[in-house]
């Protein structure tokens, strides 16, 4: 299917004077609570400010925009698997209560939110000015994985793998952090612009992928926005790395490749493929794309994002050599 193109349209501000506007927005958004006075933590006074992220992709922003100057809450890490699946026990709940800014990501992301008794005024929904830019899923059942049969219903929610789309989440997030930190809101607006800039070239380099490569496949429909950005199609199966692939997997997926012009079409993963896996597309001429959504552990997202397009990028410069 054809995703629609989504252009990357980031207001350049200078820092100064997005500085000036996070102060006129900590003013003006005053009433939703800032930073709170005194807050105890398990007995002790708290000397920061407790940010809640959904997931290391948010995290991420959080982080590099606040620098220090935050905790970042992220309960989910400690119980492994994907941030997606993760539902707040009890205590976890008492955490999230007690936090300053809780960072939903939206987009159906975290169906818990709707469950659980938090603070309004301390909820920060990134795509809820995204409107039209959320993709829709079919909400097919598929059966892969310890998961069972189940099925992608509501929006796809892997909106930060757009770069237009994470820029607007950052923003957003920016926002409220200088409303936590406002002696940091200059800071704040210079550590955006620099965020900004760096996906607005994340966001070029897509397009010139897909401008040599406009069909792209992945392992599994969780690529929407990235190929969204990119004004590439996508067609994807629902296999996962670790999966040793059976003969009818194998031919329905050469049916799909059939449909593509393109002789050596990339293919997204969340994670490494299995090595036949791996051998068996490249001998039928796909560039295999390791590209995970979350982020490779310890890394920059957006240095690793750009280092996941690496192989396609390296195939179209050879290809375009060899034309000369």
């Amino acid at each position: 299917m054809l995703l629609r193109e989504q252009k990357f349209s980031i207001q350049r501000l200078p820092a100064l004077a997005v500085a000036i506007l996070l102060v006129f927005l900590n003013v003006g958004l005053s009433s939703c609570g800032g930073a709170r006075e005194s807050p105890v933590e398990h007995g002790k006074v708290r000397t920061k400010p407790v940010v809640f992220a959904p997931n290391p992709p948010l995290a991420w922003i959080v982080r590099e925009l606040a620098g220090d100057a935050v905790e970042v809450l992220t309960p989910w890490m400690s119980r492994g698997g994907d941030p997606v699946d993760w539902s707040p026990r009890d205590d976890e709940v008492r955490q999230l209560q007690e936090a300053d800014l809780i960072v939903l990501n939206g987009a159906d992301y975290e169906p818990w939110s709707s469950r659980v008794a938090l603070p309004r005024a301390l909820i920060l929904n990134t795509t809820a000015t995204c409107g039209d830019a959320l993709i829709e899923q079919d909400g097919t059942e598929h059966s892969h994985g310890p998961r069972g049969a189940h099925s992608h219903k509501g929006f796809a929610s892997n909106t930060w793998l757009s770069p237009a789309l994470c820029a607007t989440q950052a923003q957003a997030i920016a926002a409220r952090l200088s409303q936590l930190l406002p002696k940091d809101a200059a800071p704040i607006a210079t550590r955006l612009a620099s965020l900004e800039l760096r996906l607005q070239a994340l966001h070029q380099h897509l397009r010139e992928c897909a401008d040599r490569a406009p069909q792209w496949l992945a392992s599994h429909p969780v690529y929407q926005y990235l190929a969204a950005s990119a004004g590439a199609s996508i067609d994807a199966v629902h296999w996962e790395p670790s999966d040793t692939l059976s003969a009818a997997q194998w031919a329905e997926f050469e049916t799909m490749r059939g449909k593509i012009s393109n002789p050596t079409p990339p293919m997204f993963w969340e994670g490494e493929p299995q090595v036949e896996v791996r051998a068996r597309l490249e001998a039928l001429g796909v560039i295999v794309l390791v590209y995970p959504p979350l982020g490779r552990d310890g890394m920059d997202f957006v240095q690793s994002c750009d280092e996941s397009l690496f192989p396609l990028r390296d195939s179209i410069l050879r290809s375009l050599l060899r034309a000369r």
